[in-house]
């Protein structure tokens, strides 16, 4: 049961680090293409909007394995691999939040 426990918490690490990989590559999608055209506009608030998504969701993943890792019971050996990768995963997240603030970044101004 333990095994199972560890690798689903691994999983979960993992699937929060992609979603947070996904949505920075997201937003540096929208980023790149910019607001020339209108159809450039179309694809940067659609990049925009499927960013804010995935990151909700990594988010929302990462909150989920991080609760079930304080709630489970400690084995003898605890697996270092999903708490690194939640860790690298909420770095992510923060890095994103940074640089993509959803108000108060004046991409309003202009």
């Amino acid at each position: 049961m333990q095994a199972s426990e560890s690798s689903s918490g691994t999983a979960g690490a993992v699937a929060t680090l992609v979603l947070a990989g996904s949505a920075a590559l997201a937003f540096g999608v929208g980023d790149l293409v910019g607001f020339r055209t209108e159809g450039a506009e179309t694809v940067s608030t659609t990049t925009w909007l499927l960013g804010w998504a995935l990151l909700t969701w990594a988010v929302l993943v990462g909150g989920a394995c991080a609760v079930q890792a304080v709630r489970a019971p400690a084995p003898r050996r605890r697996p270092a691999r999903a708490g690194l990768l939640l860790l690298l995963a909420a770095a992510v997240v923060v890095a994103v939040v940074g640089t993509h603030l959803p108000f108060g970044s004046g991409s309003g101004s202009g």
